[in-house]
């Protein structure tokens, strides 16, 4: 059902800052003060464009992190204790990047695809170095074109060994990767539109791949692949070789259920929770028109987030069309709105207590979306959290990087707070609830009393719920 009339608002119109709040929290890891102050009155399309202008990865002069990011990219660890130790390390340098990057939309559609193509260390492979890789390989495509991307991320060698390409051959074919093509990248299961027939012949034709070598190195090899001519999705084809997971991935997309697959999961990420996942039988307005924007755009990612975030639905202050902060993104967040590096062991502790520690969801199916995220674990997870976050707040400059120990607002500027964290403002009853215990800490020191409304900040509904 489409938000009432009375919520909606044409994209043109100047964007409030409530539009800016709710657009850079869901977007961009969170406005800045500067970021309410520069877009407020503009064109909401303006803000919109703003964070879509990312130029091409390859065209940028390097990040400031692309010497740690290169140096974990030829980190083969070789135990268990050092793989784990690697994967916090990577996931807080990944947490840090989110929160200085330039182009904050292109890092949360990369988080977006980690959920997407859910891939996790396993000891020995996929270890640090090919998680990175994979990392970076979404980092490329986040906002560019989702069937090269399926394309690469098939022939990925953290993804070969994740699900089991590597074991595909000829005469014993693997069904894992061809399974989850279908299930979780391309067609989902409502409805489902394929078949176990369809998951074999598919299997048949992902033989030959393999990531070998001390580098990994993807290869095919012409003798482990299946020359027989396959069937899938009603479409039948003879031996093409080394292209033959180009023709699969051709025909998944080609079904009328992808774009509204796709469609389905980016308002779900980034918008709301639609009322239901039947994409046809009850059909959700913003899912149509971003799955008409994949189709028409020939799979432009850019294109589809660009109608996603314009739309009515998206922009409306209605209850129903919330979104639920994850973890990573609530961490990452909050040290850029106060100013603190990730580069904290506690922070890595923080995230594998709340569920989401980066390069390591649970399952191939990803982690938890909206509502199941708010549970009595997580949020106690969440409000010591809030402890750690002041904590790094009063550490010396520099000791973490660039940018620590910024100064917090005064205990009883609720204002300033709302203001410091992207908000537009709080909600009477988070005002009520800060009040009172800046009351009952009357004689107590300042610092003592910001800690505590930074605690209740980042526990509130107004910073989980946006």
């Amino acid at each position: 059902m489409s938000a009432p009339a009375s919520l909606l608002r044409a994209a043109d119109a100047p964007a409030t800052r409530q539009d800016v709040s709710r657009l850079f929290a869901r977007a961009a890891f969170g406005a800045t003060a500067a970021d309410l102050d520069r877009w407020a009155g503009q064109p909401y399309e303006a803000a919109v464009d703003h964070l879509l202008n990312v130029p091409a990865l390859d065209s940028r002069a390097p990040a400031p992190d692309d010497a740690e990011r290169l140096v974990l990219e030829n980190d083969v660890v070789e135990d268990l204790a050092g793989l784990y130790n690697g994967v916090r390390h990577a996931g807080q340098w990944w947490v840090e990047r989110m929160r200085t990057t330039q182009y904050p939309l292109e890092e949360r559609m990369v988080l977006f695809w980690h959920d997407h193509f859910a891939t996790a260390y396993l000891d020995p492979y996929p270890d640090v170095r090919l998680l990175v890789l994979q990392n970076q390989t979404m980092r490329r495509h986040a906002l560019g074109n989702f069937q090269s991307m399926v394309a690469d991320m098939t022939v990925d060698p953290a993804m070969l060994y994740w699900l089991n390409g590597n074991e595909n051959a000829v005469g014993k074919p693997n069904e894992n990767f061809a399974r989850e093509l279908f299930e979780l990248f391309t067609l989902g299961v409502v409805p489902q539109r394929y078949t176990e027939q369809d998951i074999r012949e598919a299997a048949r034709a992902l033989t030959g791949w393999a990531a070998e070598g001390a580098t990994k190195r993807v290869t095919f090899n012409a003798n482990r692949h299946d020359t027989g001519t396959k069937t899938v999705l009603g479409t039948t084809f003879g031996n093409l070789g080394n292209q033959e997971y180009l023709k699969v991935i051709d025909i998944a997309l080609a079904q009328d259920v992808a774009p509204k697959f796709l469609a389905y999961k980016l308002v779900l990420n980034f918008g709301y929770f639609p009322a239901t996942g039947d994409t046809f039988q009850d059909p959700d307005p913003l899912i149509d028109k971003v799955a008409a924007t994949l189709r028409g755009s020939n799979w432009n990612v850019k294109d589809a987030m660009r109608t996603l975030l314009l739309s009515e639905e998206f922009r409306a202050a209605d209850p129903a069309k919330q979104l639920v902060r994850q973890p990573i993104d609530i961490v990452a967040s909050a040290c850029k709105a106060i100013g603190v590096s990730a580069r904290s062991a506690n922070v890595s502790t923080l995230l594998e207590r709340m569920g989401q520690l980066p390069f390591d969801p649970p399952n191939v199916g990803g982690w938890p979306v909206q509502k199941e995220w708010l549970s009595p674990v997580t949020t106690l997870a969440r409000y010591d959290w809030g402890v750690t976050a002041f904590n790094l707040t009063t550490l010396p400059t520099g000791i973490l990087g660039s940018g620590v120990g910024a100064q917090l607002p005064p205990s009883n500027d609720l204002d300033a707070w709302a203001r410091q964290f992207g908000l537009a403002g709080l909600s009477a009853n988070t005002r009520a609830v800060i009040r009172d215990y800046v009351a009952a800490k009357a004689g107590a020191p300042e610092n003592e009393k910001r800690a505590g409304v930074l605690i209740l900040l980042v526990s509130s509904p107004d910073w989980m719920v946006i």
